[in-house]
């Protein structure tokens, strides 16, 4: 291969991924907060935590939500709130529960069950729709239009103690 044409490649490769960089979703509105949720044992998990694809569970320690969930004082539980799912591939997913549309105030999504999209999430003030099973990503509402996109946050499921831990 002729060094001119490595060039071509690369230049191509190169605006292709400044192409795709303009189309990304900002997935950073929401401020920085403490997120920290610990299932200290499988019995914790197993009550409060979700398994099957489609499940989910909210966590809000101001109110605290779940109920009977083993706050310790320590946790953070994100802006709005956090929002935990099984993608239909087996896979956890966390969000923070508020809107990043709506920033700086606090609007909770909640579960879409008009929607005929399993995983689809609202906004009751702006009607924005995110996609709890595509990493987030607005799907209609001003949310769509300014490619903004929910806050997502980590989650270990070790198995061993702490079962599972959810972290920024």
């Amino acid at each position: 291969m002729t060094r001119t044409a490595l060039s071509l490649i690369v230049s191509a490769l190169l605006g292709l991924l400044l192409m795709s960089g303009c189309s990304s979703v900002d997935s950073d509105r929401i401020p920085p907060v403490n997120v920290n949720v610990v299932f200290s044992t499988i019995g914790d998990w197993e009550r409060y935590g979700v398994t099957g694809a489609g499940n989910y569970q909210t966590f809000i320690a101001q109110q605290h939500k779940p109920a009977g969930f083993p706050y310790k004082g320590l946790e953070g539980t994100g802006y709005g709130g956090i929002l935990l799912i099984v993608d239909p591939m087996g896979q956890h997913c966390v969000y923070d529960l508020a809107c990043p549309e709506c920033v700086p105030s606090i609007e909770r999504i909640f579960h879409d069950t008009d929607s005929e999209t399993a995983g689809i999430f609202r906004c009751p003030k702006c009607g924005s729709t995110y996609d709890a099973f595509a990493q987030g990503t607005a799907r209609s509402g001003p949310a769509l239009k300014n490619k903004y996109g929910l806050q997502r946050y980590r989650i270990s499921v070790t198995g061993g103690l702490p079962y599972a831990v959810i972290r920024n």
